[in-house]
């Protein structure tokens, strides 16, 4: 979310793997500032949750492929869990 609390658009798995690598480059980078650091790993924070909604829904699609019984299973996936999250 933008900080004027607006939805933003969410990217496809793929942007969104390909802005994470970008990051880790620019984090990687001596000449960062910690301002902007600090930016980047809370933008990378938000990528990887995206990631991660994105491959439960697509398994949950999957499965469904596999044994269509398994729809019911969407009720016990995970909901937007961030603890324990590390980008180390």
């Amino acid at each position: 979310m933008s900080a004027g609390g607006k939805k933003e658009k969410a990217l496809s798995f793929e942007l969104s793997m390909e802005r994470l690598e970008a990051i880790a480059a620019r984090l990687e980078n001596p000449e960062t500032g910690l301002e902007e650091t600090i930016a980047l790993v809370e933008e990378g924070r938000r990528l990887v949750v995206n990631c991660r909604k994105l491959l439960e829904k697509a398994e949950l699609r999957i499965k469904t492929l596999d044994n269509p019984a398994t729809v019911s299973a969407a009720a016990t996936l995970p909901k937007d869990e961030e603890d324990g999250f590390s980008l180390v």
